[in-house]
């Protein structure tokens, strides 16, 4: 009994489906891509977010006071503000960055800190004033004007009126060219293609204006 194989023309045809298939689905492999880091980041910047809500409950509904982002991101120079002794102890406090104030209320390490699709922020170099080489350790950065506040004494509920679901926390330090503290201008490519916020009411997600635009 004599065994039938596939034809030429058949073997063309099941060659020429598959070459569409490939075609097709090729340009969707970077989306996906990208939409696999910004949900992986969202979930580490959720966690963030619980402990941030931790710790207003243990501190009178304040949020925590820290700089913007750690070293070696430019911050204010208390000398460039004439600030005094008396005051150095409250600006030293403003100085502490997230993470550290933080580090009571959040188990998880420095990945915790870092969204998976941020190659620069959080892995940055840099030297301390004592001369020790250390790495960058948050790839999101804070609203720092909501420290030592309760959300309705923000500005964003005082002055513009916004509700938790719109009041930005913390979000990707990405997208835009930073300043180091030893002058370094460092262009930071967009982590994903939307950027992640974390809100007041601890869902993650992108900025939507208050007008109804989007």
């Amino acid at each position: 009994m004599r065994r039938r194989g596939f034809s030429l023309i058949e073997l063309l045809v099941t060659i020429s489906i598959i070459a569409v298939l490939i075609g097709i689905l090729l340009p969707t492999l970077p989306l996906a891509r990208d939409a696999a880091r910004r949900v992986a980041c969202g979930a580490t910047l959720r966690g963030v977010g619980q402990g941030v809500e931790l710790y207003i409950q243990d501190n009178k509904d304040l949020y925590p006071v820290a700089r913007y982002m750690p070293e070696p991101w430019l911050r204010i120079d208390p000398n460039d503000f004439g600030i005094d002794e008396d005051e150095l102890e409250i600006f030293e406090q403003w100085d502490i960055a997230l993470p550290e104030r933080m580090e009571n209320y959040l188990d998880g390490g420095a990945d915790l800190w870092k969204c998976p699709g941020d190659r620069q922020v959080h892995s940055i170099e840099w030297t301390d004033d004592q001369g020790v080489e250390r790495i960058g350790g948050t790839s999101y950065t804070y609203i720092s004007g909501l420290g030592g506040r309760r959300l309705d004494e923000s500005w964003f509920v005082q002055r513009l009126g916004m509700n938790p679901t719109q009041v930005p926390v913390v979000y990707d330090f990405d997208g835009n060219t930073y300043e180091t503290e030893d002058g370094r201008l460092v262009q930071v490519d967009f982590f994903h293609s939307s950027r992640n916020l974390l809100f007041a009411d601890g869902h993650v997600g992108k900025f939507e204006s208050t007008d109804g635009d989007g």
